[in-house]
């Protein structure tokens, strides 16, 4: 693939020279005539276009939205193939491409700053057995686009009245244009696309509830379509925000980024034709929002908000007699899909950073409630490709510049390595990513033992978001590293590697805990994470496990039936209190909204998940404006389907399939599905559907049960 190809660009590198990232050249049009003979049997597109990509075939768009995923691009290319077959003619054809800026204008990411560029190669394949090859070189064309600006974080502006009607139709003379320019690679080998592409999942209409003030009903990723009812002249700006002012009227944009370009953060312009009926929305970029203001139109104009995520299929769904707990489920669902651009985002609006941490937390619930085998797979080929040859990890993967090497990626952020793969293999029985990721795990593993002369360790990032004083990183840090040394014991065994090793040294890590804050069978700090970590690891006796329990719960109680922990304690907590026995203690905190937590988001209107418990519906104490739409406490939703509903897979894949309901006084009415295994609680009848065999004790002792459908009296 691509053997005859070059890398091509709209303008000489030569007269680049560095504008500044505010003013970069307009994206560039890159088109190219073919002719299409009788007899054609295949016609197979691969390209690539960076920073973002718009494919365009005789006139008509195709390829979907922002195909390009995200990669170091020194590392690695990642590219897309089209079948074109269906959408060719006899004669005369056009190919063509708008490329964007979006990374390349970034000077955060100053290791890619560069001009937009594509590689790509059409193959024709004949029924006689001929072959032709049209690659990118210099017979394409190019021309300055509309688009004149497109930038991470910010948006674009499109200038309508330099678009070039039917630019992409063969038809269409080529008068003004240049023969595009051969540039150089980026340096990355070329890889395929593993990842689903990304979808406009929904259109939902704008509600205008102040002049020029639209909302959308809940918080989003993607962006708008603007339509204009009237002729209209000037420039129209699209500001985009999940928080308004005070008095409603307006929206805020505190709390976002502003390092990269403030005047244009997270702002689409539009400059019309004149012409009544005009519409525009955006090529390249996506926005975190709940509301749009529009600045600049002097007549009604009309608003829709396009949501756009990976396309990620949801295999679960929650529903219950309280309507809480089926909003908090939603929340989740939403978050996740709205994180999920490519690889998992910390949030759609702030920061849009793959964090490495982030993903981790959340990595069992996406493994197990959506169809992400692929998704993880390809953010795990730029974990190998990111990872230094020390085997340490940035905190951000892809990784386009130094800093994230030097915060944040810590070992329990790094712990991303073993969980994602761990998780993906568990709820698929698929082995393939576990055994791709087998070395890079294990000189991960090797690092972490390079940071400290114990197996103590004291360098990751911590409890993040705690409600109250953060417990001592050592401790998360070091439970992490057991935990780490569990799953790499539990894959080994799986896959036929080595698991003494890593045996040994999850019970190395267990006696130097222990020695230190562990004291006559108490845990020596008593506050919630340490309590349910040291549990969750397994750092404690058989019979010092009760007590702790309870003594975590007690801190529950005491401080209002809400979790003051951050994400660290969240992460691990709902399977302590499920798996000995409270969860009437978690149903009751994940009601109450009276205090900071799911409960209160939801009362308050929320349809995605916060950043921060402590947030409020204007500016915080702090003056600090969380992100309320965050995927990393979507960790409760596991809850839902490993507890209540009692779905657990206690190996890899559907072999090993444990279903074990908790009888919850308080919730006689749900309704649980993941992965095609159903349970039903109707009052004191319990139903379970399953394709898969299962053991369980609904029958008043531990049995098998062939795959089918069984009622159970309760």
């Amino acid at each position: 693939m691509f053997e005859k190809a070059k890398w091509i660009a709209g303008e000489d590198f030569r007269r680049w020279r560095h504008p500044p990232h505010a003013e970069p050249s307009p994206s560039p049009y890159l088109v190219r005539d073919f002719d299409v003979g009788e007899g054609l049997a295949c016609a197979t597109l691969a390209v690539a276009g960076l920073g973002q990509a718009a494919y365009y075939l005789n006139g008509e768009r195709f390829g979907g939205i922002h195909p390009t995923h995200q990669s170091t691009y020194a590392k690695s290319v990642i590219y897309n193939t089209f079948d074109l077959t269906p959408y060719l003619r006899v004669g005369k054809n056009r190919f063509g491409a708008v490329i964007g800026h979006v990374f390349l204008a970034d000077p955060e990411y100053y290791f890619c700053m560069s001009l937009p560029r594509m590689i790509a190669e059409l193959v024709l394949e004949y029924k006689d057995g001929r072959r032709e090859v049209i690659a990118s070189d210099g017979s394409f064309f190019a021309h300055g686009s509309p688009t004149l600006f497109s930038l991470r974080r910010c948006g674009e502006r499109y200038d309508a009245r330099l678009e070039i009607p039917a630019w992409s139709h063969p038809d269409t003379p080529l008068d003004g244009w240049q023969r595009a320019a051969i540039c150089a690679s980026p340096g990355g080998a070329l890889r395929p696309t593993v990842c689903p592409p990304k979808c406009i999942a929904a259109e939902i209409e704008g509600r205008e509830i102040a002049p020029g003030l639209f909302d959308f009903g809940e918080h989003l990723s993607g962006f708008v379509r603007l339509t204009l009812e009237g002729c209209e002249s000037g420039e129209i700006s699209l500001y985009y925000s999940e928080w308004l002012t005070d008095d409603g009227l307006h929206i805020t944009q505190e709390g976002l980024q502003k390092g990269t370009h403030p005047p244009m953060l997270h702002r689409d312009v539009y400059l019309p034709r004149g012409e009544a009926g005009e519409s525009f929305e955006p090529l390249f970029t996506y926005h975190g929002f709940r509301y749009v203001e529009v600045k600049g139109a002097h007549g009604p104009v009309r608003l829709t908000a396009l949501k756009v995520h990976t396309d990620l299929r949801p295999l679960a769904a929650f529903t219950a007699e309280d309507a809480t707990l089926t909003a908090i489920h939603r929340a989740c669902h939403r978050s996740i899909l709205a994180c999920a651009q490519g690889a998992m985002l910390d949030c759609p609006q702030r920061e849009q950073n793959e964090w490495t941490g982030d993903g981790m937390l959340t990595a069992e619930v996406v493994s197990m409630e959506f169809d992400s085998y692929d998704f993880y797979y390809e953010w795990m080929m730029k974990f190998c490709e990111d990872q230094h040859p020390s085997g340490g990890l940035p905190a951000i993967i892809p990784c386009r510049s130094n800093w994230p090497f030097n915060f944040a990626n810590g070992l329990d952020w790094s712990s991303a390595i073993v969980h994602i793969p761990y998780y993906a293999f568990k709820y698929t029985g698929d082995e393939r990513i576990a055994r791709m990721m087998w070395e890079p795990m294990e000189r991960a593993m090797d690092y972490f033992a390079t940071r400290s002369d114990s197996c103590l360790m004291d360098f990751g990032v911590g409890d993040w978001v705690s409600l109250d004083p953060r417990c001592p990183i050592e401790i998360t840090d070091t439970v992490y590293y057991r935990l780490d040394a569990l799953m790499m014991a539990e894959m080994a065994e799986a896959l036929g590697e080595d698991s003494a090793r890593w045996q040994r040294l999850a019970e190395d890590i267990r006696r130097d805990f222990r020695a230190k804050y562990v004291k006559g069978g108490r845990l020596t700090d008593r506050t919630l994470t340490p309590l349910v970590a040291a549990v969750f690891s397994g750092m404690l006796e058989d019979g010092e496990i009760a007590s702790h329990v309870e003594a975590a719960a007690e801190i529950v109680r005491r401080d209002g039936y809400a979790f003051r922990c951050g994400v660290h304690g969240l992460r691990m907590l709902f399977d302590v209190f499920g798996r000995y026995g409270y969860n009437d203690l978690v149903l009751r905190v994940l009601r109450n909204a009276d205090a900071p937590g799911y409960a209160k988001a939801v009362a308050d209107g929320l349809l995605t998940l916060p950043e921060e418990f402590d947030y409020r519906t204007e500016k915080c104490d702090t003056g600090k404006y969380p992100s309320l739409n965050h995927q990393f406490t979507a960790m409760v939703d596991g809850w839902f389907f490993r507890y209540v509903a009692g779905i657990r897979f206690e190996g890899f894949g559907y072999g090993t399939i444990l279903i074990e309901p908790a009888i919850l006084p308080s919730l006689t009415c749900f309704s649980a599905e993941v992965r095609g295994i159903r349970i039903v609680r109707e009052g004191d009848r319990l139903t379970v559907t399953s394709p898969y065999p299962f053991r369980s004790p609904l029958s008043g002792e531990m049995r098998a049960y062939a795959a089918g459908e069984y009622s159970f009296a309760l």
